[in-house]
């Protein structure tokens, strides 16, 4: 099956939040000391009309038979102003997510190719997310898409 990929317009505000109502979810069983629970799409709609009309950023729809089935949402990062750090152009992937019953048929891989495309028309000498430990598929399908580890984010729980 065809698979578009494609910027998001506020016409398509609908299916951007009940695709992030999934991978909301997911974070959520995966990590409820860090994920708010989803209590609905409405929470998070004024964060994706934000994300449609990001100017320092791109919202990539995976679109399969006129529906919405997977998205990436990512910015371009200031450069940093730490002297002891290279500065450099850096796109930052916030989000991505392919709906569950059709993961694993391209469609992540889709995604991450445009906006690798994108980024590189920014000038991007680098494109960094962040994945949690516990979601060994997600790490998996990064590493295959030839993402490696650069640091690890380290916590210590102050409260029970």
């Amino acid at each position: 099956m065809l698979t578009d990929i494609r910027r998001a317009t506020h016409s398509d505000h609908a299916a951007i939040c009940c695709l992030a109502e999934e991978i909301n979810s997911q974070h959520y069983a995966h990590s409820p000391h860090v994920f708010s629970a989803p209590p609905g799409i409405e929470r998070d709609a004024d964060f994706w009309r934000v994300a449609i009309d990001d100017g320092e950023g791109i919202l990539l729809l995976a679109v399969r038979e006129q529906r919405v089935v997977g998205l990436l949402r990512a910015r371009m990062l200031l450069p940093a102003e730490t002297p002891f750090l290279r500065s450099r152009a850096v796109c930052h992937i916030g989000t991505v997510v392919v709906t569950a019953s059709l993961q694993g048929q391209g469609i992540g891989k889709l995604l991450l190719d445009e906006n690798e495309r994108w980024a590189r028309g920014k000038a991007a000498e680098e494109i960094r997310l962040e994945v949690f430990d516990a979601n060994g598929a997600a790490i998996g399908f990064y590493d295959a898409a030839g993402f490696g580890m650069q640091s690890h984010i380290m916590t210590k729980a102050l409260v029970p």
